[in-house]
């Protein structure tokens, strides 16, 4: 028998402390330093949400698990990936077919944004190695996060997916980069970055992972008063 013990994580209340912390500080920052480019807010908001949303649609139903007998981990590259392939062709259906090419495509453009947009935020990031690695290592520590969620496990081919997904979008950024008009546009982003940006945005994580945690250890508290 199959042995489950879990609680719900509190995702409403984490996005409402980070969003005010995160509005805060944009303020903040645009006040102290007296710089505000609008496609440079529009970029920054743009992350934001498009973190926010990719979180909420790989982390959901926020179900925590204390303790699970069954979970078992892909850990052989290619092989969730050959088998789904194998299935849709196996299985003449059009839905199973559609399943495994929105499971196989979607993972790959779900992290496109992130290879076209991280290079505008500073000339450092600029480097197609760089902007992979980064996206290699948001999903790697998406995938370690899903090992304590229900539903969810470790899968490596979801690294591959999304690291193949981040070098599209830096592709389609370097594309873009050709062209003189757009280069430009490009560099007028870059340079409106504001002064220790690397280090704000440190910060800024620093304070989602402890508001994370915080939620966290609260919720599994709770939890443990209600068993005992």
């Amino acid at each position: 028998m199959v042995k489950v013990i879990y609680f719900t994580y509190d995702i409403a209340i984490l996005y409402k402390i980070v969003l005010l912390g995160f509005v805060v500080s944009r303020v903040f920052r645009a006040l102290k330093h007296r710089k505000l480019d609008p496609w440079r807010e529009v970029l920054v908001w743009g992350l934001f949400l498009y973190f926010a949303i990719l979180l909420y649609n790989t982390f959901e139903p926020f179900t925590i698990l204390l303790e699970r007998e069954d979970q078992q981990a892909n850990l052989i590259p290619l092989q969730g990936i050959l088998k789904m392939i194998e299935n849709a062709s196996i299985f003449e259906d059009r839905v199973t077919r559609r399943i495994v090419f929105i499971n196989i495509v979607g993972n790959i453009l779900l992290f496109s944004p992130i290879g076209l947009s991280i290079p505008l935020l500073d000339k450092r990031l600029n480097r197609g190695w760089l902007v992979v690695l980064l996206g290699l290592s948001f999903s790697l520590v998406i995938e370690l996060a899903q090992t304590f969620l229900i539903h969810r496990v470790f899968d490596v081919d979801d690294l591959i997916l999304n690291a193949f997904g981040t070098l599209i979008g830096f592709l389609l950024y370097a594309l873009l980069n050709a062209v003189s008009p757009v280069r430009a546009f490009f560099e007028r982003v870059r340079d409106a970055a504001r002064p220790n940006a690397f280090r704000y945005a440190l910060a800024f994580l620093t304070y989602a992972a402890i508001v994370t945690l915080g939620i966290y250890f609260h919720g599994l508290d709770q939890f443990q008063k209600i068993i005992q």
